[in-house]
């Protein structure tokens, strides 16, 4: 999550902001609908209303507005994430729906994730610093969501909720490739149990269990 919001921008810089948004949820709408392969410059303008010399001012080339899609998408999915007051929770089952959705109804949107996490391995790549800053924010908000449920008593307390965290988002990026060579594979499932692993929840409970008067040792 990031620290702050985004200063406001005024007068053109406002307009130049407004319309590589526009731009940006324009081919986030066609890769839902086509898939990333289907994206062109041309249909990108139309859909932008934007001529197809202003959509390569803004980005120059195909791999630029696929990640502008991908970073709009992000955007969108932190401003229903934050649209509470408060440090963000960390709900399994809420956790479960986000993961079957995520590798059902944004399939296409996995798909191109998938594709450009690997092209970001080049350092000059357009996804590479795209990746990055995905990364550290999902690591900030993980964090405080693995320390939150330790104070809960639904973590193991001595557990470092950063390192933690890492954890949790190898997996899922694990998961999601194991999806892609078994569609079947129940993804949401298998978060969740890895989650409650990984941050010992389930040592947690099985720990107050002994403690029970009426069931414990």
């Amino acid at each position: 999550m990031e620290a702050a919001a985004r200063p406001r921008k005024r007068g053109p810089y406002q307009r130049s902001h407004e319309r590589r948004e526009r731009i940006a949820l324009a081919v986030l709408h066609l890769v839902d609908e086509l898939g990333h392969e289907g994206v062109t410059t041309s249909l990108v303008a139309a859909r932008s209303g934007s001529s197809e010399p202003t959509v390569l001012y803004h980005f120059p080339t195909k791999d630029h507005l696929l990640v502008a899609a991908l970073d709009r998408s992000d955007d969108l999915e932190l401003d229903l994430a934050t649209a509470g007051d408060g440090e963000p929770a960390l709900d399994l089952d809420a956790l479960r729906a986000v993961a079957d959705s995520a590798v059902s109804a944004r399939e296409r949107r996995l798909r191109l994730f998938v594709m450009l996490r690997g092209q970001a391995a080049t350092p000059d790549h357009p996804a590479a610093g795209y990746f990055a800053r995905r990364t550290e924010r999902a690591m900030d908000v993980w964090t405080a969501m693995i320390s939150q449920r330790q104070r809960a008593g639904l973590a193991h307390p001595g557990l470092d909720p950063r390192e933690t965290a890492r954890q949790v988002l190898a997996l899922w990026d694990g998961l999601v490739l194991a999806h892609f060579s078994d569609p079947d594979f129940d993804c949401g499932r298998a978060l969740v149990d890895g989650v409650r692993r990984l941050t010992g929840q389930n040592w947690v409970e099985a720990l107050a269990g002994l403690n029970r008067p009426d069931t414990g040792l």
